[in-house]
């Protein structure tokens, strides 16, 4: 494991409390500028999760372009994630979001994202037990290797 990897899966930690944090702040108050913000938090996570999954692969040495479709491909293959099109509709509703100026579609996006939490914390708990399994291996290895 890498030290981008390492923070990269921080990174994706924080942005996706701050999408939990304006979910429940719209719970108390349905207020526009709360779910826009909460839209723009799902965003940058959506991002972000990307990335992360990369980082992940690169360090599992599998080739990869660097193509969020592909990545999110090569993810499910590695048991990070369970279906790739469940991921490829976070994307379109990201890019949507970025050109969206309709209330409807507004809240479309909106009502997909408590899903995009509950996969991503998936995602997080997948990579974090790789990590341990990876280090409880390399510890093995390395005390029979000083054995």
């Amino acid at each position: 494991m890498t030290a981008v990897e390492l923070s990269k899966l921080e990174d994706l930690k924080n942005a996706l409390q701050t999408v939990k944090e304006a979910l429940d702040e719209y719970t108390k108050n349905k207020n526009l500028t709360i779910r826009d913000g909460a839209i723009q938090r799902f965003e940058y996570t959506c991002e972000l999760i990307w990335k992360t999954l990369k980082e992940r692969i690169k360090s599992t040495e599998r080739e990869i372009r660097n193509t969020p479709k592909d990545i999110f491909r090569v993810a499910a293959d590695l048991g990070l994630i369970s279906d790739p099109q469940v991921w490829f509709d976070f994307l379109t509703n990201r890019n949507l979001a970025s050109h969206l100026y309709d209330n409807k579609a507004m809240d479309a996006v909106f009502g997909d994202i408590p899903k995009f939490v509950a996969e991503t914390e998936k995602v997080i708990i997948a990579i974090e037990k790789q990590i341990a399994v990876e280090s409880t291996s390399a510890k093995r290895i390395s005390s029979e290797t000083n054995s």
